[in-house]
């Protein structure tokens, strides 16, 4: 594993479908996991470094979920070890609730 593969293992990218949505991912996840922001044609990405939490990753994802779900949309693409991933928002308390009672 060369220097870049292990950088690459440590960052996780969004891909967000506006500007809004990259300044909320920004605001909400950048006091906890630095990163970095870019934007190319239309297409808005937005990167955190999972740094050396153990259980950064679910934690991250989780609350990208939430984040999600707040703007109102069904899921994004993440970019996680070179492979792409679907990140369905998360179930409204209600759904999750209605689960647990059945």
């Amino acid at each position: 594993m060369d220097e870049l593969d292990i950088q690459f293992s440590e960052i996780v990218l969004f891909e967000l479908p506006s500007f809004e949505a990259a300044q909320a991912f920004r605001v909400r996840l950048r006091p906890r996991w630095p990163g970095w922001s870019h934007d190319d044609e239309g297409l808005w990405l937005f990167a955190a470094e999972l740094g050396d939490e153990p259980d950064a990753l679910p934690l991250m994802l989780r609350e990208a979920q939430e984040l999600i779900a707040d703007l109102d949309l069904l899921a994004i693409v993440f970019v996680l070890d070179g492979r792409s991933y679907v990140l369905p928002a998360a179930e409204p308390v209600y759904e999750r609730a209605e689960k647990q009672a059945a």
